[in-house]
């Protein structure tokens, strides 16, 4: 997939409860929406997304999320209209990590705010990040997810793809296969 279709990605999708969420890739634009988004974010939901319950967001890091190449870095975010204003409530990521051996890798992470957790956003943000992977050459996402994150190894073991787990008392290692079979994704918009 060429770099300026992956910048300009925007789908609309229906949501179970009949709500509509754009997802769209991140635009340099969006840096006040994502401090925005990151305020409305637990604690805890921050943790296990994280790994720190940190807060606020600096300019360097603002600018870092929202000003990427999609070329290393792919992010999109899923915007919903609230109270007559797009806002941001979750996004995700990747970034290409290495190549060996035919086998292109990239980290994956994604965050939703808590009032928006269990829609099916986490999954369809994944589904598209997938295909995007796909179409950029990657082969397989990793994860470093708190055991403690169940919802979030919920989502790679219901999305169809072959997923291995490493884990330690502290942390799972998830290995995703990007693979192209049918039965990949079928499942991905379940919340």
């Amino acid at each position: 997939m060429p770099i300026s279709d992956i910048a300009n990605y925007s789908v609309t999708e229906n949501l179970p409860d009949g709500r509509q969420v754009t997802i769209r890739a991140i635009r340099s634009d969006d840096k006040g929406r994502i401090a925005d988004a990151f305020r409305e974010v637990s604690p805890e939901s921050l943790y296990r997304r994280t790994f720190s319950a940190k807060r606020t967001l600096s300019d360097t890091e603002l600018k870092q999320l929202t000003e990427v190449d999609f070329e290393n870095v792919a992010a999109l975010v899923s915007v919903m209209k609230e109270e007559g204003q797009d806002r941001i409530v979750g996004g995700g990521r990747y970034i290409r990590s290495g190549a060996s051996g035919g086998v292109v890798t990239a980290e994956v992470a994604f965050l939703i705010d808590d009032a928006h957790q269990g829609l099916g956003i986490g999954s369809r943000i994944f589904k598209h990040l997938v295909a995007i992977a796909r179409a950029s050459g990657i082969t397989h996402f990793e994860a470093e997810v708190l055991p403690s994150n169940e919802s979030m190894l919920r989502l790679f073991a219901r999305s169809g793809l072959p997923v291995a787990q490493a884990r330690t008392r502290d942390s799972v290692h998830a290995t995703i296969e990007l693979s192209t079979t049918e039965k990949s994704m079928q499942t991905a918009d379940e919340p």
